[in-house]
């Protein structure tokens, strides 16, 4: 298959949604700060099995019931928006509990399956990820197009979204953990729960 201006131009604008913050970015951001950079990276690996599973949905036709109902769209919309309040409420509390105890934060013993989970159920739960993938990508398919193409396109964006993610946690885990100091860890990991809340107050409110 050739790698035409349509296949390039899908790779552009994959990126440019990538790279935009939003509430995957937030969670990486949060299990980063609590667990390290083992927990953004399992969170990542989380978020890129919920876009194979939006991707897969689409193709079976599931992501244009998303897409065409409206009773479908609000309820996971709802269950989302909750989802995000609980994460950045949890993050604000166990935080809080553990500096106000002088005992270390009780968000620093994110599990493995615990990382992951969170972030396939943060991804799965947003709608738009689903309209995304139902209205955007067919732009970039013509028919006829082999089912390789499509494969290739799903694989780009799924490497783009794991290194970014990836390296983003990273960044963050290490600034976290430097001489930067614990107040300044706190203060981050409690903006990020503001943020994780507002993210759900602006998906709960948000139209399609």
């Amino acid at each position: 298959m050739d790698f035409d201006g349509r296949f390039l131009a899908w790779v552009a604008l994959s990126a440019l949604i990538i790279a935009t913050p939003g509430p995957d970015t937030a969670l990486i951001i949060r299990n980063a700060l609590a667990g390290g950079p083992r927990a953004s990276t399992l969170s990542a690996l989380g978020v890129a099995v919920g876009i194979l599973t939006w991707a897969a949905a689409v193709t079976l036709g599931v992501g244009v019931l998303l897409e065409r109902s409206s009773t479908a769209f609000t309820i996971l919309k709802l269950a989302g928006a909750a989802y995000l309040f609980y994460l950045g409420a949890k993050s604000l509390l166990s935080n809080a509990n553990g500096q106000d105890a002088g005992q270390p934060s009780t968000a620093l013993t994110l599990g493995d399956r615990s990382a992951w989970g969170q972030g396939l159920v943060s991804n799965l739960l947003n709608p738009k990820t689903g309209a995304f993938f139902v209205t955007v990508m067919p732009q970039f398919t013509i028919p006829g197009d082999p089912a390789i193409r499509l494969v290739l396109m799903v694989a780009a964006f799924e490497v783009m979204l794991l290194v970014w993610l990836i390296a983003y946690g990273h960044v963050v885990s290490r600034l976290g953990r430097s001489g930067l100091g614990s107040r300044v860890r706190t203060f981050m990991t409690r903006l990020t729960g503001v943020v994780l809340i507002g993210l759900g107050a602006r998906l709960a409110f948000e139209r399609r």
